[in-house]
């Protein structure tokens, strides 16, 4: 069983032109009740790089001053797009815990944020679901987590397979709305948006 531990209280593209398209058009937050559980994915930020001093653990890099930089930006995206979790559960390497807790803090209410070792690189998919299957009361979940760990759990999710192209770049982030809790679920992907575009969304 995973150890836990609690740290704190998509623009789309145009087929075509391959620009962002115009908000009336944006993937935004449906009322209370439209969706029984929903999963978002994201990222951790960008990290130093290894061998650096006080770095040289890889559970130890910190997110850099452009890496805490995008994730301000990226949450503030989601926020925008009337996307608001409540509750976030991240990796406890240092990377996605700082990333964690920036997203945390860019929404009116403060994100409750617990460490979760399932989502560490490697972790078990079993004791992550385990976990979050205790936590009934949340309907709106926020993982923090790793590559290639992420976009394997959410191809699993959505039945999409080993073949699935899926992959999230540094702060990425995707949304997966489920008809019930992990692991009885067949999930839908409603949206998978790069940092870009989330940073982009005014």
């Amino acid at each position: 069983m995973s150890e836990t531990k609690r740290i704190s209280q998509n623009r789309p593209v145009s087929p075509k032109s391959g620009t962002p398209r115009t908000n009336p058009d944006l993937p935004r937050a449906e009322g209370r009740g439209q969706s029984p559980f929903q999963i978002f994915f994201m990222r951790h930020g960008i990290a130093v790089q290894r061998g650096v001093p006080l770095a040289s653990d890889d559970d130890a890099r910190p997110l850099t001053a452009k890496g805490k930089k995008r994730v301000e930006q990226v949450a503030a995206g989601l926020r925008k797009l009337g996307y608001e979790p409540d509750w976030i559960v991240t990796s406890p390497l240092v990377r996605a815990t700082e990333t964690a807790e920036i997203v945390a803090t860019c929404f009116p209410t403060r994100v409750p944020v617990d460490v979760c070792a399932a989502l560490r690189p490697g972790g078990s998919s079993e004791d992550l679901f385990s976990f979050l299957t205790r936590h009934r009361d949340r309907r709106k979940v926020l993982l923090v987590g790793h590559e290639p760990d992420l976009s394997e759990l959410a191809a699993r999710l959505i039945g999409a397979g080993a073949q699935a192209k899926l992959a999230f770049k540094k702060c990425g982030c995707c949304l997966i709305r489920c008809d019930s809790r992990p692991p009885r679920f067949s999930g839908q992907l409603v949206w998978w948006l790069t940092p870009r575009l989330l940073r982009a969304i005014r």
